[in-house]
């Protein structure tokens, strides 16, 4: 086997070599070293439903429209403007 410092994505299997092209070969090896053999899913949503919530709040006080929030957010319309009632309450 190559040393790590040798090796290139080409040498790296399956799903690690997706891995090393978007994170770089050694950020991929430590991830690989943190979690090999665990099964992992990534949801959909990479922020937290807390942290979208202010966010949505910060920018419709700041004047942005519920349509963008929507839009940007993902969300559906009932959904952005009950986090704002939610927010006043």
């Amino acid at each position: 086997m190559k040393k790590l410092l040798d090796a290139t994505t080409e040498d790296l299997a399956g799903i690690y070599k997706e891995l090393a092209e978007t994170v770089g070969i050694d950020n991929a090896h430590e991830i690989y070293l943190h979690f090999k053999g665990m099964q992992m899913m990534f949801p959909r949503r990479f922020y937290s439903h807390k942290y979208i919530a202010q966010q949505i709040v910060k920018e419709r006080e700041e004047g942005v429209s519920v349509r963008c929030l929507v839009q940007k957010y993902g969300l559906c319309e009932s959904r952005v403007r009950q986090i704002l009632r939610e927010d006043n309450q």
